[in-house]
């Protein structure tokens, strides 16, 4: 009876110490796992096994790797924020699969995909012949990301004049004070047109800026950091 409260009153507490880390790494940690996530979980679940199947084993030795291991995913998690090139590297990027009805078989490889698994991959997404898609891309998550043929669209994309989005969901323009030069051409932007729009809202140079995108109505959205608060706020074109 002795060692079934001892090994209770242990999982308890090696339960709310994880429960509480996890919740420190943030949501990203549960909704989209990195690699490094990943890493860090199989590791978290392993220190955690050795004190409940050996009584003899102190707790703090399964709390100390638990604890570190989650230091080092907050930390790492801190510098990707800063630094796209280390985001890229630790989370990867994005790979166009199909593009103008053609499947990309270089990128295919690349990613270790099948046909098979497209096309199971397209029919989640209600596609039933590759030839409607414009162009499908799988993100870092693993997710398919698609978009239609204008021809395959039932809503045209709203034009507002001096750009439109042609149908692509949200594209990100500036990352971290960089221009992401592929996505100009997806959009259909000049950068002289980003700069002359951002210069009418005061932002004289890239680096004041967090973030900016347009999304699929043409309209551009900004994040930028405020000289006072070091907050980021939100502006639409």
């Amino acid at each position: 009876m002795r060692e079934i409260l001892l090994l209770t009153y242990r999982s308890i507490i090696l339960f709310a110490v994880s429960l509480i880390l996890v919740r420190f790494m943030g949501k990203r940690t549960i909704a989209q796992l990195s690699p490094f996530d990943l890493i860090v979980i199989i590791i978290m679940g392993s220190a955690i096994a050795i004190p409940l199947e050996d009584g003899k084993i102190k707790l703090i030795y399964g709390i100390v790797p638990v604890v570190v291991m989650s230091a080092l995913n907050y930390g790492l998690s801190v510098i990707i924020t800063k630094n796209r090139k280390i985001e890229n590297f630790l989370q990867g990027t994005s790979t166009v699969l199909v593009r103008d009805g053609e499947v990309i078989i270089r990128n295919m490889k690349k990613e270790r995909i099948t046909m098979a698994d497209l096309l199971i991959l397209l029919r989640e997404k209600n596609i039933a012949n590759i030839n409607e898609i414009e162009e499908a891309t799988i993100e870092p998550n693993g997710k398919l990301s698609i978009i239609k043929k204008k021809e395959m669209q039932s809503v045209t994309p709203k034009d507002l004049g001096i750009w439109s989005n042609q149908g692509i969901f949200p594209t990100l323009i500036v990352d971290r004070g960089e221009v992401v030069q592929n996505n100009f051409d997806k959009v259909g932007v000049g950068i002289d047109q980003v700069l002359t729009e951002l210069n009418k809202k005061g932002i004289k140079d890239l680096s004041e800026i967090k973030s900016a995108w347009i999304d699929e109505e043409g309209n551009m959205s900004i994040d930028r950091m405020s000289e006072d608060t070091g907050t980021y706020e939100n502006t639409k074109h």
